[in-house]
């Protein structure tokens, strides 16, 4: 698994030095390092933080986090802080930094500058093997699910148990069965992916993310590919798995702005490589920023160009 994530931030870093260095040469909207700060930039962590969006402590910050592929900047003093037990949406327009700030969590990604805590823990001081003891706390649902084709459902879903854990197989057994019955696929532990639907592979893989208890999950476009009633289905078990593991810590990555409005606590909106906008659904619904207006439109109408 830490390979293919590994694979997956060089593609990043790949398509990020492909673009030309006038994109993230300069802004068009906000200066380096001059976007939304909830945390006094002298505040060392999170101790004694509390989001004043959802009234809970912060368990994730980013502070001063600048990343650059070559020429090209993605993160311009990044400031961002994720409140424990809720849902944060990080959306932005494609090539803003929204994965990139994701992958820096789980330490694929290094900072070029800035720090960032995952509870009370500096990742930017770790060493790479501390850094591996972090991502085990973490679940990820990626956007094509990443299942292993040669693999059935049950062996998928299975699958870090097995490789990390020293649990006996009917322990397994019980755990895997107990995670599809509540994704809704009580009974289709013997199939294969390439004999689900997408919206079905997208439910395996949250199913596999939850399986070893993890503290914090990711989910990257979890709506992608799916059509209206079955992104509206996965929304749904986004706020059920929420509100049934409300210790969880959940982010987001979507510029689906109907599914972020529907399940979101908080909402955070990259802009130029900062965090521009940010707070409640209610905050971009009745928002008469122009920025803020055209993304949730999604018109063409306004100051973002294609």
């Amino acid at each position: 698994m830490s390979e293919g994530k590994a694979s997956e931030a060089e593609a990043s870093a790949d398509e990020a030095k492909a673009r030309p260095p006038s994109q993230g040469g300069r802004s068009k909207f906000v200066e380096e390092g001059q976007g939304v700060r909830e945390a006094p930039a002298d505040h060392e962590g999170v101790d004694g933080l509390v989001c004043p969006i959802t009234g809970q402590p912060i368990v994730i910050r980013y502070a001063g986090v600048y990343k650059s592929f070559g020429d090209f900047k993605v993160l311009r003093g990044l400031d961002l802080c994720i409140p424990k037990g809720k849902i944060t949406a990080i959306i932005g327009r494609s090539g803003t930094g929204k994965s990139v700030t994701i992958k820096h969590i789980m330490g694929l990604l290094r900072p070029d500058e800035g720090r960032i805590w995952v509870g009370d823990e500096e990742l930017t001081a770790m060493s790479d093997r501390k850094l591996r003891t972090v991502r085990n706390r973490f679940g990820v649902v990626f956007q094509n699910a990443a299942l292993f084709d040669s693999m059935n459902v049950f062996d998928n879903v299975a699958f870090p148990l097995v490789e990390h854990t020293r649990l006996g197989r009917r322990e397994i057994t019980t755990k895997v069965q107990q995670l599809l019955a509540q994704v809704g696929l009580a009974g289709s532990d013997s199939k294969t992916p390439s004999e689900l639907s997408g919206g079905m592979r997208k439910r395996v893989g949250l199913a596999r993310a939850l399986v070893r208890d993890p503290d914090y999950i990711l989910y990257d476009e979890p709506t992608t590919g799916l059509d209206p009633i079955l992104a509206a289905a996965m929304d749904q078990l986004i706020v059920d798995t929420q509100e049934s593991r409300p210790d969880i810590t959940s982010v987001v990555i979507s510029h689906d702005m109907p599914a972020v409005l529907r399940t979101a606590h908080k909402i955070c909106m990259l802009v130029d490589g900062v965090v521009l906008h940010q707070g409640p659904p209610s905050y971009f619904k009745d928002s008469d920023d122009p920025l803020v207006r055209q993304f949730v439109a999604g018109s063409l109408e306004g100051p973002m160009t294609v």
